[in-house]
């Protein structure tokens, strides 16, 4: 089979499937009439008094927040200062330890500044989460209100 043969062969099978293909995929189920029903959507709340209560919503929706906002901003700042205290507790411990070993200390006063440090980090941990722990719960975030 030539080139020009084969082209043609391909050309005409894509016709093929192209004009038979919507037919192949047609939907043969019949569209249900429209029924006279009462109309599914529910009515417009435009009344002054849906106005007034969704405002009312909103506006108790924002405090709510503000209140929730202010509560988780003081959380962070009170955790940033439980972590600064903590970092520098354990860099001095690190410096005191740095400067215990510093020249030719004997393998004993290497050991004593070890554990003096260790103890040291531990003691600080140990205050880091007591301190969390002391943290007041936060609370729950508000739920905005639904749309009317």
């Amino acid at each position: 089979m030539n080139t020009t043969q084969r082209n043609a062969l391909a050309t005409l099978t894509l016709g093929a499937a192209l004009f038979t293909a919507p037919a192949a995929f047609a939907d043969t189920t019949p569209t249900p009439a429209p029924s006279a029903s009462a109309p599914t959507t529910p009515a417009p709340a435009h009344t002054p008094s849906a106005k007034a209560s969704a405002n009312a919503a909103k506006e108790a929706f924002r405090t709510q927040m503000q209140v929730y906002v202010a509560a988780v901003k003081a959380d962070h700042a009170a955790r940033v200062t439980i972590n600064q205290t903590f970092k520098s507790a354990v860099d001095a411990a690190i410096t005191a330890y740095k400067a215990a070993i510093a020249g030719t200390p004997t393998s004993a006063a290497k050991s004593a500044a070890l554990t003096a440090r260790q103890a040291a980090v531990a003691a600080a941990t140990s205050a880091r989460s007591a301190a969390i722990a002391a943290l007041p719960a936060l609370p729950t975030k508000p739920v905005a209100p639904t749309k009317p």
